[in-house]
C-alpha cells in the first residue's frame, strides 16, 4: 500500500514538473516577435558582408559575396564585392546547354526562396492559433530555459515550422522550415542559426537552404557588421 502511494506521489511530481517546465506562450511570442521583427528594424543601421555558397551534388559551384545595407527608404541594397567567384563559362553548344541549365536553376532557387520567405518572419497570430489547437510539440532542450516548438501545417499540409528559444536570455536560438513547392516530394528546407550583436540585435549568422529535387544547397553567412552603410 505504501509502495503504491509512493509511486503515485512520484508520478504526480513528474507530471507537475512537466507542466511547469513548459514555456509561457505569451512570453515566448513576445521573444519571437522582438527577435525577428524588432531586430529587422535595428538592422537598418548596419552594413555587413553576406557570403553565399552554392553546392550542387556536394560540389561547390559558386561563391558570391555582397556588401549589404539599407537605403534611406528602407530598401535592402546588395553590392557585389571582390569575393565573388564564378566558374569559367564554356563556349559553343556545350556553353549554351550549361547556360540554360544555370538559368533553370536560378529560376528554381528564386521560387524556393520566395516560398521560404512566406514563413519569415513567422506570423504571431497564426502560431498562437496552432498552439491553441493543441497541435504544437514542445521539446525541452534545457529545463526551464531552452525550448524547441514545432508548428505543423503552418502554411500548408505537411509542412513544419520549428523555433528554438532561449527563455532565460530572451532570444532566438534557431529557426527551421520544412515545406514543399509543387508536390510534397519537391521538398525545400531552411535552417537558420541566430547570433546577437553587442546592442542585442539578432541576425542570421548561418543559413542553409536545401532543395532535394535539385540536389541543391545554399549556405549563407553574414559577418563583418558595422554601423552605417559602409560607403
Amino acid at each position: 500500500m505504501k509502495k503504491n502511494y509512493l509511486l503515485l506521489c512520484l508520478a504526480t511530481i513528474a507530471f507537475l514538473g512537466n507542466i511547469t517546465a513548459q514555456p509561457d506562450m505569451k512570453e515566448t511570442m513576445s521573444i519571437i516577435k522582438s527577435s525577428l521583427v524588432q531586430s529587422k528594424v535595428n538592422m537598418r543601421q548596419y552594413s555587413w558582408i553576406e557570403t553565399t555558397k552554392t553546392w550542387i551534388k556536394d560540389e561547390l559551384k559558386s561563391t558570391k559575396q555582397n556588401q549589404c545595407y539599407y537605403s534611406v527608404d528602407g530598401k535592402l541594397i546588395k553590392v557585389a564585392t571582390g569575393g565573388t567567384v564564378q566558374p569559367a563559362p564554356s563556349g559553343g553548344i556545350k556553353g549554351k546547354i550549361i547556360a540554360n541549365k544555370k538559368e533553370d536553376m536560378q529560376e528554381y532557387v528564386t521560387r524556393a526562396m520566395n516560398k521560404i520567405n512566406d514563413y519569415l518572419p513567422p506570423d504571431g497570430d497564426k502560431i498562437q492559433r496552432i498552439y491553441e489547437s493543441g497541435k504544437v510539440a514542445i521539446q525541452i532542450l534545457e529545463p526551464g530555459k531552452k525550448f524547441k516548438l514545432d508548428f505543423p501545417n503552418y502554411m500548408q499540409n505537411g509542412d513544419m515550422l520549428s523555433i528554438s528559444v532561449d527563455m532565460a536570455a530572451k532570444k532566438l536560438l534557431a529557426l527551421s522550415v520544412a515545406t514543399w513547392l509543387d508536390t510534397p516530394s519537391d521538398k525545400v528546407g531552411l535552417n537558420v542559426k541566430y547570433n546577437s550583436l553587442p546592442d542585442g540585435t539578432q541576425y542570421e549568422a548561418g543559413t542553409v537552404l536545401t532543395a532535394d529535387a535539385k540536389n541543391l544547397k545554399l549556405e549563407i553567412e553574414e559577418s563583418g557588421f558595422r554601423k552605417g552603410n559602409g560607403q
